[in-house]
């Protein structure tokens, strides 16, 4: 039981280093999305030590349970807050690119 949350709060530092290094990174910066990746999977790790941590009938320390749970809601704000820049760069990036093809399409026709 110990051991699982050592683990737990291993990757719990892990994930939130990642998520600051991606929060302060270049939005060109590649390593993006290794760092994406590394967060998914720590993620899903820590979504199962978690449930086994429920799961164990001995564990019955309330507080850390709800220290877990805050951990758990701030991690989400934190994601979605990543996602949408991501996804807003994504957007913007291919009005740019519709844009230049239009300019493409109108040089061509001249």
């Amino acid at each position: 039981m110990d051991y699982s949350l050592t683990e737990i709060n291993g990757i719990n530092s892990k994930l939130m280093f990642i998520i600051d290094k991606i929060e302060k990174s270049k939005p060109e910066d590649e390593v993006v999305s290794d760092l994406v990746s590394e967060l998914h999977l720590l993620t899903e790790t820590r979504q199962k030590l978690l449930h086994a941590l429920v799961s164990d009938a001995n564990f019955t320390d309330r507080e850390i349970l709800e220290q877990q749970f805050d951990l758990t809601q701030t991690l989400i704000k934190q994601s979605r807050k990543i996602m949408d820049f991501r996804q807003s760069l994504l957007q913007a990036g291919n009005t740019t690119k519709r844009q230049i093809n239009v300019y493409k399409a109108i040089d061509s026709n001249r």
